[in-house]
């Protein structure tokens, strides 16, 4: 318990110091990530090999900084939830279409392995005014004092915020962004 009260706190601490900055136009710049599947690709049964989470964080330009909780398998496990502390970069957007690059630091709660790794790309297709569905590939490392262990991942993921420009700023909307063409060519 002291460890999610930790982890909040300091979310909030960094989430409080990057809202001052003021060349943010969009005041409601909360977003949600939903992941409510990703299958990692180590044997065994399906129940343990499905994990889940569901991030909440602040944009900031091309920035995304949240608080991601989920478990790592559908059993009743006491050891599969964790808590994720990401930061999420657009690495590339061309219209609806993302590519955003998120790296990540937390733990596992109750196990031998608590200290949580976690580096993903996702690709994501703006499918309405604020919501996006993609697909998430990445590996999540775990270590503790006398285990480590790592898994890959591949899921959906669905995202709740706005679109980003080309270069990074948030967008109200997709028909808000102004295009621009080419001037036609002389014929000689």
């Amino acid at each position: 318990m002291k460890k999610i009260l930790f982890l909040l706190f300091v979310s909030f601490i960094v989430l409080k110091g990057f809202s001052q900055d003021s060349s943010l136009k969009i005041k409601d710049n909360i977003y949600i990530r939903i992941n409510p599947l990703s299958l990692a690709s180590e044997p065994g049964k399906i129940q343990n090999r499905i994990s889940q989470n569901i991030e909440v964080g602040k944009t900031f330009g091309p920035l995304d900084i949240g608080v991601a909780f989920g478990r790592l398998n559908t059993t009743k496990n006491d050891t599969s939830k964790f808590a994720l502390l990401k930061l999420t970069f657009d690495a590339a957007q061309i219209g609806i279409f993302s590519n955003e690059f998120s790296i990540g630091a937390g733990t596992v709660f109750k196990s031998s392995t608590p200290y949580m790794f976690d580096i993903s790309s996702t690709l994501l297709a703006q499918i309405g005014r604020k919501t996006a569905v993609g697909v998430v590939v990445g590996t999540s490392d775990f270590s503790g004092q006398y285990n480590q262990f790592t898994k890959n991942y591949y899921g959906i993921l669905i995202r709740y915020g706005y679109l980003r420009s080309e270069n990074g700023d948030l967008i109200s909307r997709i028909t808000s962004r102004k295009s621009f063409k080419s001037k036609p060519r002389l014929k000689r």
